[in-house]
């Protein structure tokens, strides 16, 4: 059975998540690698990238 009850909880996190994807994708490769080495700590951590994915979800989506 189908929830169909809004949640605004949900709906603000798909939002933020949607705005996020968003600004990401036009993020420079240069911007990405200051935002990983930024993220990275301690310092002995490999830097490396994060890219979100939802499985089985369309390019748009992700």
């Amino acid at each position: 059975m189908e929830n169909k009850e809004h949640n605004p909880a949900v709906e603000s996190l798909r939002q933020e998540q949607k705005t996020q994807r968003r600004e990401e994708r036009e993020l420079t490769p240069d911007q990405k690698l200051e935002r990983a080495l930024k993220d990275t700590f301690p310092a002995s951590d490999p830097v490396a990238e994060q890219v979100p994915i939802t499985p089985g979800a369309t390019e748009e989506t992700k």
